[in-house]
């Protein structure tokens, strides 16, 4: 729990100092890239939170890290107010904050869809449609695939879901078959 007051802290602080919405966008894209990069390497991840490793090593290699993700300047110093005060290790945390409190400044709310197969754009644009009408503010889906769906979509707006899956409906009729007998 203390991490995530820590990342918020950040997060806060990160957002606040920046007044246009483009680099707003840009430096989340960032944030969340090195969150990412840091969740896919073990080895990277390691090395950043060592404290036999030099501050002035770990320095250099975050910069070198950034150059290769081609990150924003914002998102840059932020990355490296984190590590010289030693919370690296709640880089993808302040991400994962940073993201919601961007997400509520600018009035969307995030939905994860999943479907069973891929959704075309027009029924992509309809969900989003929908969504926005349903949270009243502008929807912003994130998409994936579950076959195990078998058809129709599963939706996750905050902590309510909205199961509208073939895969669920059969549970459902399967439940009631057995009460029934």
């Amino acid at each position: 729990m203390r991490e995530k007051k820590v990342a918020v802290r950040y997060a806060a602080a990160t957002l606040g100092s920046i007044k246009d919405v483009g680099e707003m966008e840009t430096v989340g894209g960032d944030l969340d890239a090195f969150a990412k990069t840091c969740a896919d390497n073990a080895e990277l991840r390691k090395i950043l939170i060592h404290p036999g490793i030099p501050l002035e090593s770990k320095r250099r290699i975050v910069a070198q890290t950034a150059v290769k993700l081609n990150l924003s300047a914002k998102a840059k110093k932020t990355l490296d107010v984190v590590l010289r005060r030693g919370r690296i290790d709640v880089a993808s945390d302040i991400a994962e904050s940073y993201g919601l409190m961007l997400d509520e400044k600018l009035g969307r709310q995030k939905v994860r869809v999943t479907s069973a197969f891929p959704l075309s754009p027009a029924d992509s644009e309809g969900l989003e449609k929908a969504f926005s009408a349903l949270t009243g503010k502008k929807a912003k889906l994130e998409l994936t695939v579950d076959k195990s769906l078998i058809g129709g979509i599963v939706a996750s707006v905050g902590s309510k879901v909205y199961d509208g899956s073939v895969s669920n409906q059969i549970k459902r009729l399967k439940v009631k078959l057995e009460q029934e007998a």
